[in-house]
């Protein structure tokens, strides 16, 4: 406990106040435009005022035609840029980090709100009762796997612009990356299925879309589950090397990360 108001020093430099965070929560508090309200930057102000070292924000989705939730906020260009120069400026004064947890809910994407639904495979979700809001996914296309890669990418370079400090990839709770990763969700056959090293290569090519596009000293997290908790799955083993795989692209240099990855470890 003595140590959780001292401050917290980053790999890129980046200092967090104290060792207090707030992880991100589904706030569901976007407009019916997939906008930043009026009320979510207001509630930022007033987390900031906590004085915890670093805020990160609920699902923010990179592609407007896959929604976790109806009132989702949605970057994928800059329509809403000024709302989120005014969502980073929330905390303007406090010294608190502000960062997006960025996602894609891949098949984890309710009926009523998305007309088209993609994953890994086409696997579908089974939730007992609640497995009928959910549809068939649509195996995703190599093509359309590499557009998500960069929307990944360009969100959160636009968030980065908009005043944003760092961001954070949503890898856990049953969302896009997460089913990249799980052997029950991804039976692919191909670069990104089977062993463990193609199946954590979506999320490894997402890293390096972003740091790609944000640069080398911007903070860059993940939300990752030790383990899913389902026969077969995800386990903790599994998570620990994919930490490591991650470790390990975070500290080879700019210049590599411009060549495309053919091999993992």
């Amino acid at each position: 406990m003595k140590h959780i108001a001292a401050p917290f020093t980053l790999p890129n430099g980046s200092v967090l106040k104290n060792r207090i965070a707030k992880s991100a929560m589904s706030e569901n508090f976007g407009t019916r435009h997939h906008a930043p309200s009026k009320g979510l930057i207001h509630a930022y102000r007033v987390w900031a005022k906590g004085n915890p070292g670093l805020l990160i924000t609920g699902n923010i989705m990179v592609d407007s035609m896959a929604l976790g939730e109806a009132r989702n906020v949605v970057v994928e260009d800059y329509k809403d840029f000024e709302l989120l120069k005014q969502w980073a400026k929330s905390v303007e004064g406090t010294g608190v980090h502000l960062w997006p947890q960025i996602n894609h809910p891949g098949r984890q994407a309710f009926a009523a709100i998305n007309r088209e639904i993609v994953a890994p495979s086409a696997v579908p979700l089974k939730m007992g009762g609640a497995s009928k809001m959910f549809k068939m996914p649509t195996a995703l296309t190599e093509e359309a796997i590499w557009d998500i890669i960069k929307r990944f990418g360009t969100t959160a370079r636009i968030m980065k612009e908009a005043g944003f400090t760092g961001c954070q990839i949503h890898g856990a709770h049953g969302y896009l990356v997460s089913q990249f990763l799980s052997p029950n969700s991804n039976i692919r056959t191909d670069q990104w299925g089977g062993s463990l090293a193609n199946r954590a290569r979506f999320v490894l090519e997402i890293y390096r879309e972003i740091r790609r596009q944000v640069g080398a000293a911007y903070p860059i997290g993940i939300k990752i589950n030790s383990a899913d908790f389902q026969r077969g799955g995800f386990t903790e083993e599994a998570s620990m090397e994919v930490v490591r795989f991650l470790e390990m692209k975070a500290l080879i240099s700019l210049k590599f990360l411009e060549v495309p990855m053919k091999n993992l470890p």
